[in-house]
């Protein structure tokens, strides 16, 4: 096999092993290191460097560097094995960067696989719902667990993802029709609020946009309509959540309350709101601004506002569930700022060269992270790393 088929299968690989479990996934991540120190040793290859894969390696450095500041020596080195994707992964591709990969083939996989998790996940949650007589196997994490205890929003933003590469895809068949219908419909069941709002508005906004710079037959008018429609009926679930969240969410109450009691009744969206608020007592409290606590070691101070405010011990060991407020906590300023450099820069990539495909991919990391610590889990962080590499169109900086 040639360097490029090899590269190739280990990145398709590392794809799609991600809902599959962590060994098997570390294992693919490890083939990729093994392939390329095998090429730095043997082969002469151009070496590319670029900003992006650099800020990755930066961010690692500078969770290594939080080991002399940090208020927990061992969970540091603890995150820093998970870690290691942050180093590893981005160097392989600048000592690769001479292999052009077919990035289109590389997600048709992901593509394929992610079809075949939907319709094993489906068809087991029915037979559960059936066999229970209960339908809630049919929905959120009941139906995702069906996968190797995989958590819903993941797998909402691998599906989200894929159904974007389907609608930028040109000379769509009929099959592709058929997978982007049932992934919509596997989508609205996984009822992830977000992350179906911001599929929802990619989709339209790029039909919309079809309408209006090209000449749309009426069949296709329809399917966008019939497509508006469906999710807009398919959404029950879904609306019920978010009208329970709507009606039980008291945030001044969740701001302003002292002592909780074990037995409150708390929403996502309270839970979350007030994370917000103790973090920034948090941050007062122990003049963390700079540095933040090292990393891995903001739930120390989250337990002790759990315990502070007598929330229901269940909640400790819950984190922030931000990515935002976790990197910030952990790393301090400096740390959030190279996250934030790093979100910018392949933002802006994708509006140079645009390339709707990755702004899309893009806004589903931003909007995902506000209620996940995505960047800081290995299926988020592994994904994030290698679809941005993957995808991120590279200019020279040094040689």
């Amino acid at each position: 096999m040639k360097d490029k088929d090899i590269f190739s299968v280990i990145l398709i690989l590392i794809l799609v092993t991600l809902p599959i479990g962590f060994a098997i996934n570390s294992t693919a991540v490890i083939f990729l290191f093994v392939f390329t120190l095998y090429r730095v040793l043997f082969k002469k290859n151009k070496v590319k460097l670029s900003i992006i894969p650099i800020l990755l390696i930066t961010l690692y450095v500078f969770s290594f560097l939080s080991l002399i500041w940090t208020t927990d020596i061992e969970n540091t080195k603890e995150a820093l094995i998970r870690f290691l994707s942050y180093l590893v992964i981005p160097l392989s591709f600048i000592f690769n960067s001479d292999i052009k990969v077919d990035k289109h083939k590389i997600i048709c996989f992901f593509l394929k696989s992610l079809v075949l998790f939907a319709i094993y996940c489906l068809v087991l949650g029915l037979i559960k719902s059936l066999k229970n007589s209960d339908i809630s196997y049919l929905f959120y994490h009941k139906l995702s667990n069906n996968f190797k205890e995989l958590n819903a929003i993941y797998l909402s933003a691998y599906t989200s993802f894929v159904i974007c590469f389907l609608i930028h895809k040109k000379n769509k068949s009929k099959l592709d029709k058929i997978i982007f219908l049932l992934l919509g419909i596997f989508l609205i069941l996984l009822s992830s609020k977000i992350i179906i709002f911001i599929t929802f508005l990619i989709v339209l906004f790029f039909f919309v946009g079809k309408l209006k710079y090209e000449k749309v037959k009426f069949q296709r008018l329809l399917l966008v309509l019939g497509i508006s429609l469906f999710f807009l009926m398919a959404m029950s679930n879904l609306s019920k959540r978010v009208k329970i969240e709507f009606e039980k969410t008291k945030i001044e109450e969740v701001l302003s309350k002292k002592d909780f009691g074990h037995v409150y009744l708390w929403t996502g969206s309270g839970l979350r709101a007030f994370q917000t608020k103790v973090f920034f007592e948090i941050l007062k409290e122990n003049e963390k601004l700079l540095l933040g606590f090292g990393l891995n070691n903001s739930q120390k101070s989250l337990n002790n506002k759990y315990k502070e405010y007598n929330l229901y011990p269940g909640f400790f060991g819950y984190n922030y569930h931000n990515q935002y407020i976790q990197t910030f906590a952990e790393l301090g300023l400096i740390g959030f700022s190279i996250v934030l450099i790093l979100l910018f820069l392949i933002i802006r990539n994708a509006i140079i060269y645009k390339d709707y495909f990755l702004l899309c991919f893009i806004i589903i990391i931003l909007a995902v992270c506000f209620t996940e610590s995505f960047l800081w889990r290995q299926r988020g962080m592994i994904f994030f790393i290698t679809t941005t590499l993957l995808l991120i169109k590279t200019k020279r900086i040094s040689t």
